[in-house]
């Protein structure tokens, strides 16, 4: 029996961990956080810091492990080590290492023909800050930080000091990048699998976003309405880019806008995109099992994937926050329509959504193999059938 090791403890890995069991494979977790649940995922927990990256390196060797996988940016890093050093396939480490900085990568694409840049700068200080001409409206968030954390939408200098306090408490550390705010348009995330200097894009996904000032993720759409020739345009725009940054042997989510057909790099994750995007929605629209290919990868066994041959079904969610208050009628009686997949309850009182937090958020997952929801159609109905909710 194969074995596979996780580095990290949260949901991310909890789902890979279950793959991994029903694929056959005797699974280890490596984390000093031991949520209740990660044990219906793993055979064996290893209660250890995973910042200690030679003690985990020890312990593979003794239990032959034979592939590593990431959970979450934290966690990159420390799995390509690990990869690395039990000569098993995984993201190099040399690129792990600065996979999550969004100054190097954005500098990396700098010349690319498909894949556009906002203009951008590296802060680390006041004096930096006090000298910056880039033009407003600019976008402040942490250098190397995912899930929509610390990010501020600045509309005047009299915004920037705190929003780039903001930025440094959500990160931890310096510096900053601000970027040219890229007004309109609409946000995407494009989930792919990168093997042997091949890449393969599984999934495009639309966003809905709450907008300035800090741009929250409030549901996601599969596929995204795409022409075919856009869909195209982004399939080779993200794949230029991913060949720049040096992504290999690895899955990345990586996040987009589009303006006027041009196509916008806002930041590469290499990692499953989180908020249920990666699994289950990626599996549900496309039929492919999408953590099972990242885990082949991890093993070195993945194949050749045809995704013109991927099914094209429909699958989202919807987070139901105080942002979103309208769905709150139709959340209160989803159960009776045949497209709901989930219905997420966590609590009656709405609450505002400040960073993504799929699990701990009110929800409705759905899912079509025909066509998705006319969301819209069903609210009118409701409002106006109010007898029905």
């Amino acid at each position: 029996m194969k074995k596979l090791a996780v580095i990290g403890s949260g949901r991310m890995a909890w789902i890979i961990g279950n793959h991994a069991h029903n694929m056959g494979l005797e699974t280890h977790c490596f984390s000093n956080v031991e949520p209740d649940f990660i044990h219906e995922a793993f055979d064996v927990f290893h209660n250890i810091s995973i910042f200690e990256k030679d003690e985990i390196v020890e312990i593979c060797k003794k239990e032959n492990i034979q592939g590593v996988l990431a959970t979450t940016e934290l966690t990159v890093e420390i799995a390509a080590y690990v990869a690395k050093e039990l000569g098993t396939p995984g993201l190099p480490y040399e690129i792990a290492r600065v996979i999550t900085d969004k100054y190097r990568n954005r500098t990396a694409c700098k010349s690319l023909k498909l894949l556009n840049q906002p203009a951008f700068a590296e802060i680390s200080t006041d004096e930096e800050l006090g000298n910056l001409s880039m033009q407003f409206p600019i976008i402040v968030k942490p250098t190397s930080k995912g899930g929509k954390q610390g990010i501020t939408v600045v509309n005047d200098k009299s915004e920037l000091q705190d929003a780039f306090i903001y930025a440094k408490e959500k990160s931890g550390v310096n510096p900053v990048i601000i970027e040219e705010y890229l007004d309109g348009g609409k946000e995407y995330s494009v989930e792919s699998l990168s093997y042997k200097g091949k890449h393969y894009v599984v999934q495009v996904t639309e966003k809905i976003s709450s907008g300035p000032p800090h741009c929250v993720e409030l549901g996601h759409r599969q596929p995204a309405e795409l022409s075919d020739d856009m869909r195209q345009k982004v399939e080779a725009a993200v794949k230029e880019g991913l060949a720049a940054v040096g992504l290999n042997n690895s899955t990345c989510h990586t996040e987009i806008k589009i303006i006027d057909g041009n196509v916008y790099l806002i930041e590469y994750n290499a990692r499953p995109g989180g908020d249920h995007i990666a699994w289950p929605l990626t599996t549900l629209s496309t039929g492919y099992e999408y953590i099972n290919g990242a885990i082949q990868i991890a093993l070195g066994t993945f194949q050749e994937l045809d995704t013109s041959k991927l099914e094209k079904h429909y699958a989202g969610v919807y987070f139901v926050t105080k942002q979103t208050d309208y769905l709150k009628p139709l959340f209160d009686v989803c159960e009776k329509y045949d497209w709901l997949y989930q219905k997420n309850y966590v609590s009656e009182e709405l609450q505002p959504l400040e960073h993504n937090d799929c699990y701990g958020t009110n929800s409705i997952m759905y899912y079509s193999e025909d066509e998705a929801p006319d969301f819209e159609s069903i609210l009118t109905y409701l409002v106006i059938n109010p007898s029905q909710n």
